[in-house]
């Protein structure tokens, strides 16, 4: 009877320690590891790596979205054709000679008038800073009244300036005195003369808008 309760204690502690041993191997110093967790958030983690290192970068936008001043020019001169005299470039210096407007006022420019002293057709456009775009029409408007007393007893010539214009389109600020040869309108009469005038101007602020909201 003793052997058989000894064999069944025997029997007993052994299953015991059989059903506790894969419980007890999961302890230790460390945190429980699962080993297909870990190779699922690794799988994770490199789709994100890679998914990163295709995203391309983001584009900054064209800084204008504008035309180029030479690209307005040319527009001008398509426009008027043989009525556009205008051949001399200005420098910045000679602008500001001109006109006043100081480098610091602008992001970029275009001015040029005939380089014929007697005639004074010309087209400024400058592309003004934020905070100088009213200074700079006021400066124009100002190169403008100049002009009218510099020839106020050239009655051809002042026509001309009288008819001349002044537009802001944006930050883009214009100044347009054109007209061509006035010769024959001249004979009719100073009114005629600034008729022509304002036509041609009107002209060429047309297609300096249009080009630039077209780009």
């Amino acid at each position: 009877m003793k052997m058989r309760s000894f064999a069944a204690a025997l029997i007993m502690t052994v299953l015991v320690w059989l059903l506790a041993a894969p419980m007890m191997s999961g302890c230790g110093d460390g945190p429980v590891s699962d080993s297909n967790t870990n190779s699922v958030e690794n799988v994770k983690r490199e789709n994100v790596k890679i998914q990163e290192a295709e995203v391309p970068p983001v584009q900054e936008a064209e800084s204008s979205a504008f035309a180029s001043m030479r690209e307005i020019r040319t527009a001008v001169v398509e426009i008027l054709g043989d009525n556009y005299w205008p051949d001399q470039e200005l420098t910045k210096e000679e602008l500001e000679t001109e006109t006043g407007i100081t480098e610091d006022m602008y992001e970029d420019f275009f001015a040029e008038k005939q380089s014929i002293e007697t005639d004074i057709d010309r087209m400024i456009i400058i592309k003004a800073k934020k905070d100088s775009i009213a200074e700079v029409e006021t400066m124009l408007n100002e190169y403008r009244e100049s002009l009218m007393v510099k020839y106020k007893d050239r009655p051809q010539e002042l026509g001309k300036v009288e008819a001349s214009r002044i537009e802001t389109v944006d930050s883009y600020v214009s100044f347009v005195q054109l007209g061509a040869d006035t010769t024959a309108a001249a004979k009719v009469g100073d009114e005629e003369v600034i008729s022509l005038c304002q036509q041609e101007n009107e002209r060429a602020v047309d297609i300096i808008e249009k080009t630039l909201f077209d780009e």
